[in-house]
């Protein structure tokens, strides 16, 4: 008889036991884990209104030169890849939707190579490499001292800072 409820209680614990299973089974089944999915991401392209900031390193003069200009339509739409194979011969430093910034290293000198000069009485700047007249300021040769009319003759101005410098000081 003992052996008879023991057979009865072992057999209700296993009936017990596999009910249980089902049900949490069940459970789990009805609320899945929150899966992560991994979406691919965009690729980051050039708007139609970004900017083109074009930099120019020269070796012989170490001069820098940066120039900021709208995106030519045929860069439109592409990623950096792209925009890396379209502009063969310069180095993509920067790139979002908005801007992209490529660099191109040139042997020799820059454009910044100035002479000071007289242009109709007033003080003028003048490309050294016989490039012409780059601008002619509203300072009157003759309100120059001596010392600045010296330098007029002898001094080669490179750089772009430099200059703006020196004329400041001669307008002042």
């Amino acid at each position: 008889m003992k052996k008879r409820y023991f057979v009865i209680l072992v057999g209700l614990l296993m009936t017990f036991a596999l009910s249980m299973g089902y049900f949490l089974y069940r459970s789990d089944a009805e609320e899945p884990e929150p899966r992560m999915s991994i979406t691919p991401e965009q690729p980051v392209v050039l708007a139609e209104n970004a900017v083109l900031e074009y930099i120019y390193k020269y070796t012989a003069d170490n001069i820098t030169e940066v120039t900021d200009a709208p995106l030519p339509p045929y860069l439109a739409g592409l990623d950096k890849a792209a925009a890396k194979e379209r502009m063969a011969g310069f180095t993509i430093t920067s790139f979002s939707s908005d801007k992209i910034t490529a660099v191109k290293v040139l042997k020799g000198e820059s454009r910044q190579h100035y002479i000071l000069g007289d242009h109709g009485g007033y003080l003028a700047v003048y490309y050294k490499n016989g490039g012409g007249l780059k601008e002619v300021t509203n300072t009157p040769i003759n309100s120059l001292s001596q010392e600045e009319k010296k330098m007029l003759a002898a001094a080669e101005i490179v750089g772009n800072d430099k200059l703006e410098r020196l004329l400041e000081d001669m307008e002042s």
